[in-house]
C-alpha cells in the first residue's frame, strides 16, 4: 500500500466499448480534488489510412448515486426523510422541549445564576467556572459571545487570539486540554502534523460536498480524527474508510458492502454518505455537539443518556456517571480542538506545514471482472497505484456481473482506452457465475475446467465457506458444449460410493431422515445437499420457508451449525420456482431414503463403503482386539461401533456387530 499522491491533472471518464478503444474527456468538470478541468477536443482514438474517424464513444454514465434505506434514516432523524421535524407548527412542542430539556441559555439546576458578579455561574467537576452562558448551539458563535476560555485557563494567554471554526464552540476544560497537546507536547505536535500533511489528500473533495449540503465545513476534522485521512483504514471493531462507517450503518446510507467492494472506502461515496448522516443527525438533535457524540457513539446511546439526566446539553451529560460512553466523551472536545487547531495554524506553530497534493484521478470504465494487474499494466502505473485509487476494491480486480468504473492516475485514460483491448486475450477469458444454494464449490470448478484451488486462488477465497448461495464469483469462459461435458462429471461425482466396482450411473445417494413416511399435504419433497458456508436460517430463507420447521423435518437442532455433505429433505410449495431462487436440489430418483439409525440404513451405508455388516457372536472369552484382528478392524473401531470400551471382552455366547471388506479373506 503506498501513500505518494499524484499530481493534480484534468479528470476523464472515458467508456471502453467491445472494439476499439477511444476515449473523450469530459467538459470542464470539477476533478474529484478540487478544481476544474478546462474542456479540449476529443480524443477520436488513432486513424488507418483510407479510413474515416471512429466517432466518439459515448461517455459512462455518471456513478450512480447512493441508494440510502429510508426507513432506517427515519429512525436516526426522528422523522421521515424529507420532512422538516422542526416544522414551525410545531412550535409548541419545541417550547416544551426546551422548558423539559433546557439548554445553554436557559436555567438549570446546573447553573446557579445567584452570584454576585451578575454574570451566570457554570460548574464543571464541582469548581466554578465565571462566564456568560453561550448562545444555543446551532449558529456560530463570536468570542465576544462566547464564554472567555481564560476565565478557565488564565495561564494561557494565547487562548484569546483563537479565531473559530465555523462550528459552535463552548470552551470547556477538556477542549483546552486537547489544544495544549497539540501546542506544546512533543506526541501531540508529531500527530497534528502528520494529519495536517495528510489532510490535502481528500480537503477540497470534503470541503465542496460540506458546501453543497449547507454544512459546518469544521466538519473535515472529522475524518482526521477518524481516520487520519486514509481510506484503507480499518478499525478492530470493523469500522472502515475515511469516515469510519460500522458494515450495517454503511448500508443504510447507501454504501455497497459485499465480497468484492466495500465503498466505505470509497473516498467519495463515503463522504456523500456521511454528508447525508450529519444532515440526519442534526435534524434528530439540533445541536453540533450531541451531534457528534452520537456519530461516535451511537444516536441511542445519546438519547438515552438525555431522557436519564433531563438535559440536552452535552457538556452536562458529561459529568454524570453512566451517561455517554467514555470515548464520546472525549470525541466532541477531541474533534473541536483539531478544528480549532487547523483554523489556526500559525498561532499553535504547524504554518509550516505543507500537505499533500490533492489526489487526482482519471474514472475508465471496464466492461467486465478485471484484475488489477491487468488494469496497471493498460494504464502503464503499478498495480498499487490503482489500489491507492480504489481502495474499495476488496480482490484485487473489479467486482464481476457488469461493468465498472475505475479510477486511474490522472493522465493515464487515452493511454488505458488504447491498451486495454490490446490485452483482451488476457482478461476477455474470464465471466461472472451466481453461485446457487446447495451448488458445492468443487463442482462448479469441475463445470469450468479448473481444480478447486485454481478456482480458490482466482477469487481470493481463503475457505470454501466465504461462498455461498447468491455469491457472484469469476470463472473461465467456456464453451456450452464443454459446460455440459463437465457437469456430467460433477453430477457423477456428487452420486458415485466410495466404491469402485459399480457404474456411476447406477450409484445412489443414502440420505437418513428421522421418519421416511413423512408427508406434508400440500408440498413436495426435495433434497438439498448442504455446502461449506450453508445455516439453517439461509436455506429456510431461500426455500421460503420456517427455520423451525427445516429443523423439524430432518430432527436438526435449530441453533446448531450445519457441516458439508449433509443432505436435508425440504417441502416446498408444487409451483416453487427453481431457477428464480437460484437453487441446486438433488435428482430424486438417484436418492436412496432410510431411517435414520435403522438396519437398512446401517446396512446400505456399509454396502457403498464395500463391506458387509453382521452380527459375530464369541464361541469362546475374546476381547475386542482379538476379534477386530480377525477383520481388519482395531478395539476402538469395535468399540464405536458397539457403544462399550475398547477393552470389552465377550464371555462365550455374547454377540457384538462387525463390519468386514466384502473381499477379506
Amino acid at each position: 500500500m503506498i501513500r505518494r499522491p499524484f499530481a493534480l491533472a484534468v479528470t476523464f471518464a472515458v467508456a471502453i466499448p467491445a472494439g476499439a478503444a477511444t476515449a473523450e474527456p469530459d467538459k470542464g468538470e470539477p476533478s474529484p480534488a478540487g478544481g476544474s478541468a478546462p474542456a479540449t477536443l476529443p480524443y477520436r482514438g488513432p486513424v488507418m489510412p483510407g479510413t474515416q474517424p471512429a466517432p466518439p464513444p459515448p461517455l459512462p454514465p455518471r456513478p450512480p448515486p447512493l441508494s440510502p434505506a429510508p426507513a432506517r434514516r427515519r429512525d436516526v432523524r426522528g422523522c421521515p426523510v424529507g420532512y422538516d421535524c422542526h416544522d414551525p407548527l410545531e412550535a409548541g412542542l419545541l417550547a416544551f422541549e426546551r422548558t423539559a430539556f433546557p439548554g445553554p441559555g436557559a436555567s438549570s439546576p446546573w447553573i446557579d445564576p445567584d452570584n454576585a458578579d451578575g454574570t451566570d455561574r457554570i460548574r464543571y467537576f464541582g469548581a466554578p467556572i465565571h462566564g456568560p452562558i453561550p448562545r444555543p448551539l446551532g449558529s456560530r458563535e463570536s468570542p465576544s459571545e462566547s464564554p472567555s476560555p481564560l476565565s478557565i485557563r488564565p495561564d494561557l494567554p494565547w487562548l484569546a487570539d483563537i479565531e473559530l471554526p465555523d462550528l459552535p464552540i463552548r470552551w470547556h476544560p477538556y477542549l483546552i486540554r486537547y489544544l495544549e497537546f497539540y501546542k506544546t507536547d512533543p506526541r501531540g505536535r508529531a500527530l497534528m502534523t502528520s494529519w495536517l500533511r495528510a489532510q490535502g489528500r481528500y480537503r477540497d473533495m470534503i470541503v465542496r460536498e460540506l458546501r453543497a449540503a449547507n454544512l459546518p465545513t469544521g466538519l473535515l476534522y472529522v475524518a482526521m480524527i477518524e481516520s487520519a485521512y486514509d481510506p484503507h483504514n480499518y478499525s478492530r471493531v470493523g469500522a472502515s474508510g475515511l469516515w469510519q462507517f460500522m458494515p450495517g450503518a454503511g448500508r443504510v446510507y447507501g454504501l455497497t458492502v459485499n465480497r468484492w467492494v466495500d465503498e466505505r472506502n470509497d473516498p467519495v461515496r463515503a463522504t456523500r454518505a456521511a454528508v447525508l448522516y450529519f444532515k440526519d443527525l442534526y435534524q434528530r438533535f439540533g445541536d453540533w455537539d450531541l451531534a457528534l457524540a452520537a456519530y461516535n457513539g451511537g444516536y441511542g446511546a445519546v438519547l438515552h443518556a438525555m431522557a436519564k439526566y433531563n438535559t440536552n446539553d452535552f457538556w452536562e451529560l458529561i459529568r454524570y456517571e453512566n451517561s455517554l460512553p467514555w470515548g464520546s466523551t472525549l470525541y466532541v472536545p477531541k474533534a473541536l480542538a483539531a478544528a480549532i487547531v487547523g483554523e489556526n495554524r500559525a498561532l499553535f506553530g504547524f504554518d509550516e506545514v505543507k500537505p499533500e497534493p490533492p489526489v487526482a484521478w482519471a474514472t475508465v470504465e471496464v466492461p467486465r471482472s478485471i484484475s488489477l494487474k491487468i488494469i496497471a499494466r493498460a494504464a502503464g502505473v503499478t498495480e498499487e497505484e490503482i489500489h491507492y485509487l480504489n481502495p474499495q476494491l476488496r480482490r484485487n480486480r473489479t467486482p464481476p456481473g457488469k461493468p465498472y468504473q475505475i479510477r486511474v492516475p490522472a493522465g493515464r485514460a487515452r493511454i488505458f482506452a488504447e491498451r486495454l483491448p490490446q490485452l483482451r486475450a488476457e482478461w476477455g477469458k474470464y465471466e461472472a457465475y451466481v453461485v446457487h444454494h446447495g451448488e458445492r464449490f468443487e463442482d462448479i470448478a469441475t463445470v469450468f475446467g479448473l481444480s478447486t484451488s485454481q478456482l480458490m486462488r482466482l477469487n481470493q477465497v481463503d475457505t470454501q465457506a466465504e461462498i455461498h448461495g447468491g455469491t457472484v464469483i469469476v470463472v473461465p469462459r467456456v464453451s456450452e458444449a464443454e459446460k455440459q461435458a463437465n457437469r456430467k462429471k460433477a453430477a457423477a461425482s456428487l452420486y458415485r460410493a466410495d466404491s469402485d466396482d459399480k457404474e456411476a450411473g447406477d450409484d445412489k445417494l443414502i440420505v437418513a431422515v428421522p421418519d421416511p413416511k413423512l408427508t406434508v399435504e400440500g408440498k413436495r419433497q426435495v433434497f438439498y445437499r448442504v455446502v461449506a458456508g450453508d445455516s439453517l436460517y439461509a436455506i429456510a430463507h431461500a426455500f421460503a420457508i420456517k427455520r423451525t420447521d427445516l429443523a423439524l423435518w430432518n430432527g436438526l437442532t435449530a441453533e446448531a451449525h450445519l457441516q458439508p455433505r449433509m443432505v436435508l429433505q425440504v417441502w416446498i410449495d408444487p409451483d416453487f420456482d427453481f431457477a428464480a431462487a437460484g437453487i441446486k436440489v438433488l435428482d430424486p430418483s438417484r436418492i436412496q431414503i432410510v431411517a435414520s439409525g435403522s438396519d437398512s440404513h446401517l446396512d446400505a451405508v456399509e454396502t457403498e463403503l464395500g463391506r458387509e455388516r453382521f452380527t459375530y457372536t464369541a464361541k469362546k472369552e475374546e476381547s475386542f482386539e482379538r476379534i477386530g484382528r480377525k477383520f481388519g478392524l482395531t478395539a476402538r473401531d469395535l468399540a464405536r461401533i458397539n457403544r462399550k470400551p475398547p477393552d470389552t471382552v465377550l464371555a462365550p455366547g455374547e454377540s457384538c456387530t462387525v463390519y468386514r471388506k466384502r473381499k477379506h479373506k
